[in-house]
């Protein structure tokens, strides 16, 4: 029905029906928008569509299980994703598969140059996933300070000024031991041993200003940092830690089982000849037992009657008429050597009082010998008195010998002489005259 053909208070009901429903589309339009507006918020938010992407990669031997879009790893967070799959030359004899991947942030400041790219299993499909390991002890693999190059003399002006650090790893001569390493602060003692090594120019970092995208990119076989350009540079290369799919190493351990399943059935059968062995002898075990079960009763009683009661063993040993006779000894043994430990005792009295004679009568004749002594030291002259007598009563005798009255008491008694030997010699049979 046309509008011109209704009543006014009809058209104005049908003119406020149509403003409600304009309000209401529009309200829902609003809300749609709304939250397609909001839905793509929280997409770009975890996808990291507003964060700084970081390029890395890495190199693994086949690329089954991996995929682009992948997420990328690192403590059980997603920290980014794998943008780029694809085979080495012909002629690369060292890696298979390239592999890039991007870090977003702040994710990218814990990965050093010690972290590594591991290839994991994901599941029993034989699908796989990238999980990078966190940086322990290392340097930062980007940089986010500007990086110049500067000789020594400028360097010593900026000592204790803390705005330049060390940007590379810098040898001494005999290029064995580091003089410094990347974040290190510049001071003289540094300064020296790098210019007695020979070195004239130094890669260093402004810390007073950071930029949003990193300035350089750290080359390990260099030992310092690279200028870093953003979408010319295919990243960081990671060094890569790669494990088989589950599905291979569940193919290798049903191979395992496979070939060693013979073996397992000849040692179930070897197992069960054992056993049954074993049951045999348990039987004829069962029936020795049986058989000796009476001479171990006999044995238990003869040994009761070996403890204890009449025919015990110290009777069979010592019998009942040895018994009185050993302790009639015992006893005259010990009244023995009661008496034996009192003569000993007694000797031992005597041998104290002969000891006590004896030492007395020694120092008797110390006090002797020491009197004696002092009286010759005080009579110098009796020593040659003596010698004198001697003399004098030698010569005394030596008259009395020759006296005509005392002569014969000095004289000597002759003895018989011995028989003369004849001194003819002897003549052999054969040439007497």
């Amino acid at each position: 029905m046309p509008a011109q053909d209704l009543t006014p208070h009809l058209r104005t009901r049908l003119s406020r029906l149509e403003r409600w429903v304009g309000i209401f589309v529009t309200l829902a339009t609003l809300l749609v928008l709304a939250g397609l507006f909001l839905y793509i918020r929280q997409m770009a938010e975890r996808k990291g569509w507003y964060k700084r992407k970081l390029p890395y990669f890495t190199f693994v031997d086949s690329a089954a299980g991996l995929k682009e879009g992948q997420p990328v790893k690192m403590m059980g967070f997603e920290i980014g994703q794998i943008t780029k799959i694809e085979a080495q030359p012909p002629e690369d004899a060292l890696y298979n598969v390239f592999v890039a991947f991007n870090v977003l942030e702040p994710y990218d400041g814990y990965l050093w140059d010690d972290s590594k790219a591991r290839v994991v299993a994901g599941d029993f499909l034989g699908n796989r996933f990238i999980e990078v390991t966190k940086g322990s002890n290392g340097v930062a693999t980007y940089v986010f300070h500007p990086l110049t190059e500067i000789d020594i003399d400028t360097a010593r002006t900026h000592v204790g000024s803390g705005k330049f650090v060390f940007a590379e790893e810098l040898l001494d001569g005999s290029k064995t031991n580091f003089l410094t390493k990347p974040g290190k602060p510049i001071d003289d003692d540094t300064l020296r041993q790098v210019e007695a090594a020979g070195i004239r120019s130094i890669q260093v970092m402004d810390k007073s200003a950071k930029s949003e995208w990193p300035t350089g990119m750290w080359v390990p076989q260099e030992g310092r940092y690279t200028n870093f350009y953003r979408g010319k540079s295919k990243g960081y290369f990671m060094p890569p830690d790669e494990q088989p799919a589950l599905t291979e190493r569940l193919e290798l351990v049903a191979n395992t089982l496979q070939e060693a399943m013979p073996n397992v059935l000849d040692l179930t059968n070897d197992l069960q000849r054992v056993l049954r062995q074993a049951a045999n002898a348990a039987e004829e075990a069962d029936q020795l037992l049986t058989g000796a079960r009476p001479v171990v009763t006999n044995l238990a009683v003869i040994t009761s009657q070996l403890t204890s009661g009449p025919g015990a063993l110290g009777e069979w040993l010592i019998p009942t008429n040895l018994q009185g006779q050993l302790g009639f000894t015992l006893t005259n043994a010990g009244a023995t050597l009661s008496g034996a430990n009192v003569l000993v005792t007694n000797i031992n009295a005597r041998f104290g009082e002969l000891a006590t004679t004896l030492n007395r009568a020694i120092e008797n004749l110390a006090g002797i010998t020491s009197n004696l002594h002092r009286q010759v030291d005080a009579n110098t002259n009796i020593l040659t008195d003596v010698s004198k007598l001697i003399v004098d009563t030698d010569h005394m005798v030596q008259g009395l010998k020759r006296h005509w009255l005392l002569r014969s008491a000095f004289k000597e008694k002759k003895t018989n002489a011995p028989p003369r030997q004849s001194s003819r010699k002897a003549w052999s049979p054969k040439t007497a005259p």
